[in-house]
């Protein structure tokens, strides 16, 4: 089953991770679908509840549980797409590849 289009799609960079994560492992999804680029979750609870959010989070392990915690306590509407990799070589590896098959979300649980 196809994920819709949502209305805004925000990419996450967990606390911790340093500008890499976005400028080199997620530079050629972010120059290609355009997700608003988001440091705090506090940013969501901007949008008008009516609409569809998608938040795909950029996380090590270690922050992982804690940030699905929150997105689901604070955006329970919201579809999650976590991505959890310890080296950014590996996130990079992923979000390339989605690129390059035009997939802006991975395929759902």
């Amino acid at each position: 089953m196809a994920i819709p289009v949502p209305d805004y799609h925000f990419i996450y960079i967990a606390p911790g991770l340093t500008g890499d994560w976005l400028f080199i492992a997620a530079r050629k999804y972010w120059l290609h679908f355009r997700p608003s680029v988001i440091a705090s979750l506090d940013w969501v609870a901007y949008v008008p509840p009516r609409h569809q959010i998608a938040i795909t989070t950029l996380g090590r392990r270690d922050t992982a549980q804690s940030i699905r915690n929150e997105i689901a306590r604070r955006f329970p509407n919201a579809y999650h797409d976590p991505l959890v990799y310890d080296f950014l070589a590996d996130m990079q590896l992923t979000l390339d590849g989605r690129t390059a098959v035009n997939q802006r979300f991975g395929v759902p649980g």
